[in-house]
């Protein structure tokens, strides 16, 4: 696993959305301009159960999927990689994205990937946006001590 793409390593600092400013109306056409949206691969067509595909999903659908993650990345901020954390057995399991798995199950045409991959980016940054006003809503007093900052933290999520 690269950390470097894994969400669950992102800090608040990284992900805070009123630090990362982004126009869902214009994702897609952001990543339609992305060096990966050039090159989607083709999903071979055989079982999703077998060898071939588990080689491709661990092979070129990842690559493909962390160098779109990366090319993200550059353009809104880290902030983007949490497009894959899945809440399932996707490609970093326990998150809240659910509008894309893993390459082998979200991997279909060039067209239908990157609408997957525009609806997991605003996906996650609207769940950014809401624990950002979960936040707001129930701040962490100044006065609280480190000890007391870590349990809030992992309550959190972050």
């Amino acid at each position: 696993m690269i950390v470097d793409l894994a969400p669950r390593f992102l800090s608040w600092d990284e992900v805070d959305p009123t630090r990362h400013p982004f126009d869902p109306s214009s994702a897609a056409q952001v990543v339609g301009l992305l060096g990966p949206a050039q090159c989607v691969p083709r999903r071979p067509e055989v079982s999703v159960a077998g060898p071939v595909m588990s080689a491709w999903d661990d092979g070129e659908g990842e690559l493909w999927a962390d160098a779109m993650s990366h090319a993200l990345a550059e353009r809104y901020g880290q902030w983007a990689v949490g497009w894959r954390w899945a809440p399932d057995e996707g490609d970093f399991d326990g998150g809240p994205v659910g509008s894309w798995c893993c390459p082998q199950h979200s991997i279909t045409s060039p067209e239908e990937t990157l609408a997957r991959v525009v609806a997991a980016l605003c996906e996650w940054r609207a769940w950014l946006e809401s624990l950002a006003g979960w936040f707001d809503a129930y701040p962490l007093e100044p006065a609280v001590s480190a000890d007391q900052q870590i349990p809030w933290e992992q309550a959190a999520g972050i």
